[in-house]
């Protein structure tokens, strides 16, 4: 019984090694979507914790852009990979959030999350406030 034990654990250990070294396996897998993960983590992205911040959540989104730009990042990772970068609140937020959008069946791009981040994080009143005391100092 153990050793039947023992081979099952080496299969298991084997298929993980396996599926490591290729993540390239398996598209309709995680791995494929968090492939270059390392690469964006090398470029220092912000992490952004929620609450009331407007100009910090405008900001974290700014960097978390030049960061998608200089590493070319492929559209169908920017969400995974914003998503990695949040914590606390805002990881939270954004985990309740997806499943509804998934739900409804909504495909959840870069864009979407952008706006539903924004409307969270940054919302419109006072983007229109920042709006016209931008344009008083003119």
């Amino acid at each position: 019984m153990a050793g039947q034990n023992d081979h099952a654990i080496v299969d298991v250990l084997q298929s993980l090694a396996q599926a490591i070294g290729n993540p390239n396996r398996g598209e309709a897998g995680g791995a494929v979507e968090y492939q270059g993960l390392d690469h964006f983590q090398r470029n220092n992205p912000p992490s952004f914790n929620g609450g009331y911040n407007p100009d910090g959540a405008q900001n974290w989104i700014r960097e978390i852009e030049k960061n998608f730009r200089v590493m070319a990042c492929p559209k169908r990772q920017k969400v995974a990979f914003c998503a990695y970068t949040l914590v606390e609140e805002a990881e939270y937020w954004w985990e309740n959030t997806r499943q509804c959008l998934e739900a409804e069946g909504q495909d959840v791009t870069w864009d979407v999350f952008k706006r539903v981040f924004l409307e969270k994080y940054f919302p419109e009143d006072v983007r229109n406030k920042k709006e016209m005391e931008f344009l008083e100092l003119k």
